[in-house]
């Protein structure tokens, strides 16, 4: 049996100290969890603030634009039109024509900056399948300006020496302005004056309105017109005749992203005698939009518009913002409270 002297004895502590763990060589500190998160927190909110501003400053306008593919049949009615029917060498009254918009985009054609429209226009009388008008026009234009340009094979029933020049009537400029822009016209082959002339919401949208006055410009020689057909007296011989197209045209444009989304033309065409002898009118009509078409341009008018806010405010400002926060969450220390401040809490009593 060991003695007293012999006996294990502890260690004792310094007097008011509190005896410290012994730890031996494998022993390791534990490293605080937000340690190794925020570094990757901090690099990701770094990275969020700089797609926003790339988001804003340099992908939005290259983004912002007229979509190359394309597909849309907008219809105007005048129910109380006129025109001469040459079937039955007579002028009809008080009829129904329509003038029909078929607009179909070519993304094959189309670049970054240029979009290539197709569009074909025609105005009838449905009800006895009789056309007065029928144009097509291959248009290539800025995809943000909606500026027309000569390539691309641009044209007017299929010539290219037809020379495009101002904004197409399909597409006006993203963040259209109050003032007066060139539109151009396929009856006259020119480019006219629309003034901005107002506000007036069209579908629920507010829009601006613009007026352009096209004034009574020769368009066309007509050979082997009989005069008879242009009032012109003594005997019925065949003369040249030139057709002559004046406009009085109403744009509805949302201004955020140039769509038209509504569009009033009032035309004639007239037909005169040699040296300004004679007359006859081709065609009179007051043509307005249908409220279905109104609808569809005014739906793509809110999709065009709800993209255009999300590249240009929403996802910029939504990057920058979390960015910003991670950022934070990853470099500003967030230290716990100490355990003595909790004791000295006052404790709640259940009554």
């Amino acid at each position: 049996m060991a003695q007293p002297d012999d006996a294990p004895t502890l260690p004792q502590a310094a007097p008011g100290t509190v005896p410290r763990r012994h730890r031996g060589p494998l022993a390791r500190r534990r490293r605080p969890a937000g340690g190794r998160i925020r570094p990757v927190l901090a690099g990701l909110g770094a990275f969020l603030m700089v797609f926003g501003l790339l988001l804003r400053f340099y992908a939005a306008p290259r983004l912002v634009a007229a979509p190359a593919g394309f597909y849309l049949t907008v219809t105007l009615v005048d129910p109380h039109a006129s025109y001469f029917d040459e079937s039955a060498l007579t002028t009809r009254r008080d009829v129904t024509l329509t003038y029909t918009d078929t607009i179909r985009g070519d993304s094959a054609a189309s670049t970054g900056t240029i979009a290539v429209w197709d569009t074909f226009t025609v105005l009838e009388d449905l009800k006895r399948n009789i056309q007065l008008i029928a144009t097509f026009q291959r248009s290539a234009f800025n995809r943000r300006t909606g500026e027309l340009t000569n390539c691309c094979g641009a044209s007017v029933n299929d010539d290219t020496q037809v020379r495009q020049e101002g904004l197409g009537v399909v597409f006006w400029p993203i963040g259209t302005q109050r003032t007066t822009y060139q539109v151009y016209d396929t009856n006259t082959e020119r480019a006219w004056p629309a003034a901005y002339s107002g506000t007036a919401r069209v579908q629920g949208l507010l829009t601006y309105r613009f007026t352009q006055r096209i004034p009574d410009t020769m368009v066309a020689q007509l050979p082997g017109v009989p005069t008879p057909l242009l009032g012109l007296r003594g005997p019925s011989r065949n003369v040249v005749a030139g057709r002559s197209f004046q406009a009085s045209n109403t744009f509805w444009v949302d201004p955020r992203t140039g769509v038209p989304v509504n569009v009033e033309e009032q035309i004639r065409s007239v037909l005169h005698g040699p040296g300004g002898q004679g007359s006859l009118t081709v065609a009179t009509a007051d043509l307005t939009m249908t409220p279905a078409s109104q609808k569809a341009l005014a739906a793509v008018a809110r999709q065009n518009a709800a993209s255009i806010t999300t590249v240009r405010k929403a996802g910029p400002l939504g990057g920058i913002l979390l960015g910003f926060l991670l950022i934070l969450a990853g470099t500003v220390p967030f230290r716990r409270l100490p355990r003595r401040l909790f004791r000295r809490l006052p404790r709640r009593t259940l009554s």
